[in-house]
């Protein structure tokens, strides 16, 4: 059960209402009813100053609160992109109506603006013809609904007003003039409250009324791990049911919730653990991911939007209007700003790209492994060194010069020398180039030494030796490092 406030009515052809939950007051999305008047009619209006007044309405919505628009948009976007590409990924749009107006390129301009999208022909049943007449057919009722929440808005249709009264009333009850011109639009919206709390306790413990989530100490792991005859014997079990069972991806699901409970009841046992709070995304600043494309000016226009915001609900005079107004204005600059942040970060990065594939291709692989979202919470040996001197630098050939005499006086500790029969002289930048993945070391008799670099920590294993021989692999291990000559056919096998 919901309780329906009416929010905003102030603007002809814009209602604004809010429905919460009785029992859960958190618990409330909005909802906006919209009609722009046709062009060139009587009562048409200024488009840019609707779609803003719009913008100001969605940008004073709570953080977090879900939303959606819908009404007669008079707006033919025929299959004009609602997102920006390369930015924004959505399923793609199913279009029924391929025949735009002017009001198409704006509106879908305003949704790029608000990070939204059409719901009509995404997650549908039946997707048709919203307005139906003896002048023609098109598309001009729509579903806008943000790019976060698309996955709660489900089962999207659309019913001709004709269909429904056959399908309900007598034929001949209803005379041809009166059924309505206009389709009708269903979906099934799923509020995220109800997702949320069901997720909170199945998973969260709660302690007088503040969620908590459980945190394992993973870095302190017992001997004893998944070794118990118990957790054997339920592993084992698993194994054979997951042989048996059929391959699908609903048997496969279950088989890993069942996996999934055998290791916490793992964890729960044998790790130290214990309570944190999961605060709101208000005051949760460390988990935020960074932005490529943000700078110092987003900073500051960010700053300015928060001061405004503070400003107008600190306000309980008559100037709060003028305030809000102020926050709206200082709001839109930013959210502009963004997306234009957006827009030039993301085509100077295919600029880039397209112009190393045709100098450096090589360079053009490389950074086509650090493309992803991914990689930027993935781990890596850094590139610095401390000096003698307490500073730490990260020049490349300051590291790798340090690297290497380090491991040179580690492993030439005794200054151990060995003779050799031919001489090959290996440079001192052998082991200084970045791209060094793989040396194998070979002498022409049953003999094979391997030296491995992953990005300049370099660490050594004696792979195979069937007969003794003066030169052991630790002299030509210490040798190697030290760029002294020794009598071996050196291969080096380079992996991207």
């Amino acid at each position: 059960m919901f309780n329906v406030v009416k929010v905003d009515a102030t603007t002809d052809g814009i209602l604004w209402v809010q429905f919460s939950e009785i029992n859960n007051q958190d618990n409330c999305f909005f909802v906006c009813v919209v009609y722009l008047p046709p062009e060139h009619s009587a009562r048409s209006v200024n488009i840019h100053d609707f779609f803003d007044t719009l913008m100001s309405n969605i940008y004073t919505i709570p953080n977090g609160s879900p939303f959606y628009l819908c009404g007669d948009w008079n707006s033919r976007v025929s299959d004009i992109e609602d997102y920006i590409q390369g930015i924004d990924f959505l399923p793609e749009r199913n279009v029924v109506d391929f025949t735009p107006n002017s009001y198409g390129d704006l509106f879908c301009e305003f949704l790029s603006n608000i990070n939204c999208c059409i719901l009509n022909g995404r997650n549908f049943i039946n997707n048709d013809y919203t307005f139906v007449s003896t002048r023609g057919s098109s598309v001009v009722d729509y579903c806008v609904v943000p790019y976060e929440k698309l996955a709660f808005f489900q089962n999207f249709e659309v019913i001709r007003a004709r269909t429904l009264i056959e399908e309900n009333a007598a034929v001949g009850s209803y005379d041809p003039k009166h059924i309505p011109d206009h389709s009708l639009l269903c979906w099934t919206f799923v509020t995220p409250g109800n997702v949320v709390q069901q997720a909170v306790s199945e998973q969260l413990m709660t302690d007088n009324g503040n969620v908590k989530s459980v945190k394992y100490d993973t870095r302190s792991i017992p001997n004893d791990w998944m070794s118990d005859s118990e957790t054997i014997s339920k592993l084992n079990k698993f194994i054979t049911e997951l042989e048996e069972s059929e391959l699908n991806q609903l048997n496969l699901d279950n088989k890993y919730e069942v996996f999934v409970k055998i290791v916490q009841t793992e964890m729960d046992l044998k790790l130290n653990k214990r309570k944190t709070n999961i605060y709101d995304g208000k005051s949760n600043k460390r988990r935020r991911m960074k932005k490529s494309w943000w700078n110092e000016n987003l900073t500051l226009l960010w700053n300015d939007v928060c001061k405004a915001e503070r400003a107008w609900h600190k306000c309980h005079n008559g100037c709060k209007k003028d305030l809000r107004h102020i926050f709206v204005e200082k709001r839109k600059l930013f959210d502009k700003s963004s997306q234009k942040a957006k827009r030039q970060f993301w085509y100077n990065s295919q600029e880039q790209l397209l112009d190393d594939q045709k100098r450096d291709p090589r360079e053009f692989w490389k950074k086509i492994g650090k493309v992803g979202v991914g990689n930027e919470r993935q781990k890596s040996i850094p590139m610095e060194v401390t000096l003698d001197d307490g500073t730490t630098s990260t020049d490349t050939n300051t590291v790798l010069n340090k690297w290497k005499n380090c491991f040179d006086k580690l492993l030439n500790c005794n200054n151990q020398t060995i003779e050799t029969n031919g001489n090959i002289n290996i440079s001192d930048d052998f082991l200084d180039r970045e791209i060094l993945k793989d040396v194998r070391v070979r002498r022409h008799s049953r003999r094979t030494y391997c030296i491995l670099k992953p990005r300049g920590l370099s660490y050594f294993n004696c792979l195979h030796q069937q007969h003794n021989h003066d030169a052991g692999p630790e002299n030509v291990k210490r040798k190697l490092v030290s760029g002294t000559e020794y009598s071996y056919k050196v291969t080096i096998n380079i992996f991207l």
